[in-house]
């Protein structure tokens, strides 16, 4: 073999050695900087602390979440019953409490979830069903105003949409039917987008 030959050899060994190499730390870093689950599509970090408060974060990304439609009812204690118009989600939510690092969804039977070969549990509450409310930073009052004048006027009862999450508040309040609430950046319904 020539000396030719052989310093090809070599190059290309290096340069198959760097690739994998580059490739190995890549999709470490990607494991770093979003440290949840593939099969999450809605990720929240619960944060609680000494004091007996607690926050929450949701994990902002530029997916886009199913759902189906539904309403919601709920009994304030001095207003009377009420409902809300909400959706149930056909999409896995994650809800990780950071102090303990255990991880809940909805379905812990799920099979993609069970075969991930992640320790999960099931959440108290539901992590499907959500209400919707209109309080979006990156929006003014006006187009969050419209965005929820077109959601009220365009809604049918078990209708699929596709939601663009702008945040995710926890509600556990009388106010609230559902254990969460979406806010949401835009809404598709019947294939247009109604905020946006």
């Amino acid at each position: 073999m020539s000396e030719l030959m052989k310093s090809k050899i070599f190059m290309r060994i290096v340069f198959l050695i760097f690739t994998i190499s580059f490739f190995n730390i890549t999709i470490a870093n990607a494991d770093v900087s979003n440290d949840f689950p593939y099969f999450c599509e809605l990720s929240i970090s619960f944060y609680p602390e000494d004091d007996g408060r607690s926050y929450e974060k949701f994990h902002r990304n530029d997916k886009r979440i199913r759902g189906i439609t539904k309403i919601y009812e709920g009994e304030h204690p001095s207003h009377g019953s009420y409902k809300q118009l909400g959706v149930r989600l056909v999409s896995d939510v994650c809800y990780r409490n950071e102090a303990t690092e255990v991880l809940y969804v909805d379905n812990p039977e799920d099979f993609w979830i069970k075969s991930a070969n992640v320790e999960v549990k099931k959440f108290e509450y539901s992590l499907s069903e959500f209400i919707l409310v209109f309080l979006d930073d990156f929006k003014t009052n006006e187009e969050n105003d419209d965005c929820s004048d077109k959601w009220w006027t365009a809604f049918e009862d078990d209708q699929r949409v596709i939601l663009k999450v702008a945040d995710i508040y926890q509600g556990m309040t009388a106010h609230y039917s559902t254990a969460f609430a979406i806010v949401p950046e835009d809404i598709m319904l019947n294939g247009n987008w109604i905020c946006s």
